[in-house]
């Protein structure tokens, strides 16, 4: 396999197998453009970011050389915030004054949140070199607020409290690191948490959306179950 350093690419009018990508680069613009990679080597000052098409090398976090074919293998893209979002959960009308309709209604609705709310967040090996940030034993404090579901809005409760650490770990998951940049905390989907001993996904704006629907069916059923027993 011949070695292509960036620039050469560009002289010769070869597309780089990164597309977008270009010298002078970030690691973290890397995995913008490409994805997570499939394995990852840390030697000092160098990083090799290992691909199904060939390899990203960086020194001091700058991308300074590229090997393996101009015509990559497609690499699937993160999903951003302007993407699709998520399916929504079919959930079908409860009959008037039937309090196990309205319970079903309801819980189908909070298995739906905990769906999205619990996607597992991009891992990677614990490598010689990586800048990792231990959280020791626990990512968050015990307990969770009960979120408003008629009115909150989870989009403004976001937190994107670990894009300040390249890599993130902790007691709970020795020999695995979690990139920061993925990852968020949020007090109003704290509630639906069901492993805490990993960190949460960073969750994207369609998903925030189809989470703010499915709490305003909860408090509606919450509401309904509540004057049933009036």
């Amino acid at each position: 396999m011949k070695r292509y350093p960036i620039l050469l690419l560009i002289l010769m009018g070869v597309s780089s197998p990164a597309g977008a990508l270009k010298p002078g680069d970030s690691f973290q613009n890397v995995v913008s453009e490409l994805g997570k990679p499939a394995g990852q080597i840390d030697a000092g000052a160098v990083k090799i970011l290992k691909y199904p098409w060939g390899t990203v090398k960086l020194k001091d976090g700058i991308v300074i050389e590229v090997t393996g074919s101009p015509a990559p293998v497609p690499v699937a893209a993160p999903l951003q915030a302007s993407g699709p979002a998520p399916a929504q959960t079919v959930i079908p009308t409860a009959r008037p004054g039937d309090s196990a309709g309205i319970t079903q209604e309801m819980n189908q609705a909070i298995d739906a949140v905990k769906r999205i709310v619990n996607q597992p967040a991009p891992s990677v090996p614990i490598m010689p070199g990586m800048n990792v940030t231990n959280f020791g034993d626990a990512y968050f404090h015990p307990g969770a607020a009960t979120p408003d579901f008629k009115t909150v809005d989870v989009r403004t409760t976001q937190e994107l409290v670990y894009d300040k650490y390249e890599y993130v770990s902790s007691h709970m998951n020795p020999g695995i690191a979690f990139l920061g940049s993925e990852l968020e905390f949020n007090a109003m989907t704290k509630f639906f948490y069901t492993d805490r001993s990993v960190p949460r996904k960073k969750l994207t704006e369609p998903e925030m959306l189809e989470i703010n629907r499915l709490y305003r069916i909860i408090g509606q059923c919450q509401s309904e179950l509540a004057a049933l027993k009036k």
